[in-house]
């Protein structure tokens, strides 16, 4: 009996500790209670640091910087050698070129009486941390006085580029657009939805016709058809901000439908009343009041859209028809990997896969933690 008091006593405790904390702390309890939402933060947190934030330190090559080993094979890192010794520091094996004979292919095998061992934090290649930041220094890599030296932890490319280096640079393009791309569809279809909620009327019509005609085209063949008009020409830059542009204009209906129905039902409150009554201009009303009230809903729009436009954006460079070479999306580095022959002989060319499959299940895992934890009253 003195057990379920104390067990009712501790949860009339927590209740009104619930009652006393605000929204968003009540959000933040409930959205830690959730571990895969915050598996998922954790995963997204080590992909933007990783590839937006210090690419450059984390990988041990340029994109850009070729050698003279072709598709070669990964070298992993290891631990013990071919004759069952143990080593506390990592090492790879050199790689000796062969041809074979039968497939007229070349390939890569180990030489495992050649060792390179394992540095951190080595100087290698220059670059700017941040983009503005001169330094020299990358996470791992090879002893700098021997060139002959080399690690692939993911093998190479055609033309002997470092797999994993251009992945993680691949990286930070895809994810950037998948960011940016989000943030200019909130805008667009946030505003005009709460002007169309809000003015109603004329405003109300064109908007919903505008949303009514977008909705009406299926968007794959509208997507091949905008990605197929950019020029071929453009750089790289140019075509970045257009592919980000075409993401975000073909997709904002859908979300202004929803804050112009939140924005509807939101007019006709009390406070919204109150502030009409004092004078308050329909810009403020709008930015102060209304915009504020929707944006639960919209922070979960805007997690659950970032992995459809990541995966948009990697359809339309791997058809050739968003991003193209020389700029590295994990879109372009799948390119490599659309033909038999590159499957059969450079698997590695897959490694993109996971990474891409895992963002877009920590997008999810993410979104949904925050759709839960946005109703915090709720059972």
């Amino acid at each position: 009996m003195s057990e379920e008091i104390q067990n009712s006593n501790v949860k009339q405790k927590n209740d009104k500790n619930k009652v006393s904390q605000s929204y968003w702390s009540l959000v933040w309890w409930k959205f830690r209670k959730n571990k895969l939402a915050v598996v998922g933060a954790i995963i997204l947190a080590f992909y933007y640091i990783t590839c937006v934030f210090f690419a450059e330190f984390f990988a041990p090559y340029p994109k850009d910087l070729e050698s003279d080993y072709l598709e070669a094979r990964p070298t992993y890192f290891q631990f013990r050698d071919s004759e069952g010794n143990w080593f506390l520091r990592p090492f790879v094996y050199a790689l000796d070129e062969q041809i074979d004979m039968a497939t007229r292919t070349r390939t890569y095998v180990y030489n495992t009486t050649v060792k390179y061992p394992i540095y951190f934090f080595v100087k290698g290649e220059p670059y700017k941390l941040l983009g503005f930041i001169p330094a020299e220094t990358h996470f791992f890599g090879t002893d700098p006085e021997t060139p002959d030296a080399k690690v692939f932890l993911m093998g190479t490319d055609r033309l002997g580029r470092d797999q994993f280096s251009r992945l993680l640079y691949g990286g930070r393009i895809s994810l950037f657009i998948g960011l940016f791309s989000v943030i200019v569809f909130l805008f667009i279809g946030v505003s005009l939805g709460a002007a169309s909620g809000y003015y109603g009327g004329a405003t109300d019509i064109i908007v919903m016709r505008i949303t009514e005609f977008l909705s009406a085209f299926p968007q794959e063949p509208l997507f091949l058809a905008l990605g197929a008009a950019v020029p071929v020409t453009w750089p790289s830059p140019r075509v970045f901000f257009m592919v980000t542009i075409l993401l975000a204009l073909i997709q904002w209906g859908g979300l202004a439908r929803q804050v112009r129905g939140l924005v509807l039902s939101g007019r006709e409150e009390q406070y919204v009343l109150a502030a009409q009554s004092f004078g308050a201009s329909d810009r403020r009303i709008i930015f102060k009041h209304l915009i504020p009230a929707t944006m639960s809903h919209v922070i979960v729009i805007a997690t659950l859209k970032i992995p459809g436009m990541i995966l948009l954006e990697t359809a339309l460079s791997f058809l050739g028809l968003g991003l193209v070479p020389p700029t590295v999306s994990w879109g372009t580095l799948l390119q490599n990997a659309n033909t038999v022959r590159a499957i059969r002989f450079a698997p590695w060319y897959l490694f993109v896969i996971p990474f891409i499959l895992f963002s877009i299940m920590a997008y999810n895992m993410l979104g949904d933690g925050l759709r839960d934890a946005m109703d915090p009253y709720s059972k």
